[in-house]
């Protein structure tokens, strides 16, 4: 069996499979990012993310600028996903010997002003040569309150499924990236080409959604529907989604159907949207509705959590049928 047969996620759990972890590791491998104990009231999150030229990011269509923010934005998610406060990041960079210094310039200063507006400090990294792609990794520090950490596996029948915002932007714009001919209407096209280049994670809505008490939540990085299959095995349960009330932008909407798609598609299997899709009981919802100004963002009820193991779409005819995990996978083609 090749990597292309085995995927990504087959690939983590045959070199996950056997590794013990010792004093001071809450949770390891299996979750969107580690969590440590210090011994006092605080504990750390700590999470790391590679992005590869050609794979993550295109300078055809990407300023360096937003290179940079987006790669530290996408560790800011994982961290928000835990209901955690980012800390401190490591910036590593493998550069390519052609590569002007004034782009690396260009590249921190995206950084730095994700940094300063999500409150991390950069406090080193690593520079090497590589022959051909330029390749960069954040390691991120954040911590959480002892025993306040969100896993995915919270998630208990009954709850109800919610994400936070819209979703299915970034895929809108790296469609029209790729397509520019599209006659889309120039607003719609900036809004989902900035979602795709710049994404914004909700680290605030993650604290907050923490504190209403919900019981399990990740980030949409790999799509909405890759990202609920990961809660429902983790938590040991099934879900119905319901595909009318999925939230979608008007802008997506009107970019899809200029390119005759279902932008019901970007939003289940697109990823990248940074969201964050959660679990809570009535009770956390309510919490929720009350103080919902808080977070600056909607959050939208979408599918309920089940006993049964089955992991389903009920489609707009009111069809329900088993919704793939889809998304991105490094190694799949």
């Amino acid at each position: 069996m090749n990597l292309s047969e085995l995927g990504e996620f087959g690939l983590i759990d045959i070199l996950t499979c056997d590794l013990t972890c010792g004093k001071g590791v809450i949770k390891g491998v299996g979750d969107d990012t580690a969590v440590l104990e210090t011994g006092g009231d605080k504990w750390f999150l700590f999470t790391t993310d590679m992005m590869v030229e050609g794979v993550h990011f295109s300078l055809d269509y990407s300023t360096m600028s937003q290179v940079g923010w987006k790669l530290l934005a996408v560790n800011l998610s994982d961290i928000a996903a835990m209901g955690g406060s980012p800390t401190h990041a490591l910036i590593s960079m493998a550069v390519p010997p052609h590569f002007e210094p004034s782009g690396l310039v260009e590249l921190y200063k995206g950084l730095k002003k994700a940094a300063e507006e999500y409150g991390v400090n950069i406090v080193g990294g690593d520079t090497v040569m590589s022959p051909e792609r330029l390749v960069l990794n954040v390691a991120l520090l954040g911590e959480v309150a002892a025993g306040k950490a969100v896993y995915r596996s919270g998630a208990r029948p009954g709850d109800y499924v919610y994400v936070t915002g819209t979703l299915g932007a970034p895929a809108a714009g790296l469609y029209l990236f790729q397509k520019p001919a599209s006659a889309c209407s120039p607003q719609s096209a900036d809004y989902c080409r900035l979602a795709h280049a710049a994404p914004r994670p909700r680290v605030e809505a993650g604290r907050f959604l923490a504190s209403c008490g919900v019981s399990s939540m990740n980030d949409i990085s790999d799509g909405l529907a890759s990202e609920i299959h990961e809660i429902c095995e983790s938590s040991g349960v099934g879900c119905l989604i319901r595909a009318t009330d999925i939230p979608i932008d008007p802008c997506v909407r009107e970019v899809a159907a200029q390119a005759g798609l279902d932008p019901l598609n970007w939003a289940l299997f697109g990823g990248e949207d940074l969201e964050l899709v959660f679990t809570a009981n009535l009770e956390a919802e309510g919490k929720i509705k009350r103080c919902i100004g808080k977070i600056g963002t909607q959050v939208y009820r979408v599918g309920v959590i089940t006993a049964s193991r089955g992991i389903c779409l009920e489609k707009p005819d009111g069809k329900i049928v088993p919704l793939p995990r889809g998304g991105y996978d490094h190694f799949c083609t």
